[in-house]
């Protein structure tokens, strides 16, 4: 009976390490640059790093959307993200998640930068 035991519980922690391990890759969502994503052509569940580029954004107020451009200074390319934001500005540092197809990012996330640490002193 103590060997029936020990099996169970032995191939339950097999199991539930390789659930959790399967769960945390599903997670992971690699740093790529606007470059990268531009070059590549299609990428999923990724996060882009760059600056908004001034004087690009459209906001549809009526779903809270926000069609943008992101660059790093190299390549452009274009974001639709949907969702509220806080502190949102243009020529800030930003990093959106999602999924970029057909030349166009659609972000599931919206990070901004703290706009104030980027501003010049007067």
């Amino acid at each position: 009976m103590k060997v029936n035991v020990k099996l169970v519980i032995g191939v339950s922690l097999i199991v539930f390490s390789i659930a959790l391990a399967l769960a945390f890759k599903s997670n992971i969502s690699p740093y790529m640059t606007v470059s990268e994503v531009v070059r590549k052509g299609e990428a999923y569940n990724v996060q882009v790093n760059g600056t908004i580029v001034p004087d690009s954004t459209k906001y549809f107020p009526e779903n809270n959307t926000r069609i943008f451009l992101l660059t790093d200074g190299k390549e452009v390319m274009k974001v639709i993200y949907t969702g509220a934001v806080s502190n949102y500005q243009e020529g800030i540092p930003a990093v959106v998640i999602g999924d970029y197809k057909d030349g166009v990012f659609y972000a599931e996330k919206l990070l901004l930068k703290c706009p104030s640490k980027y501003q010049t002193e007067g």
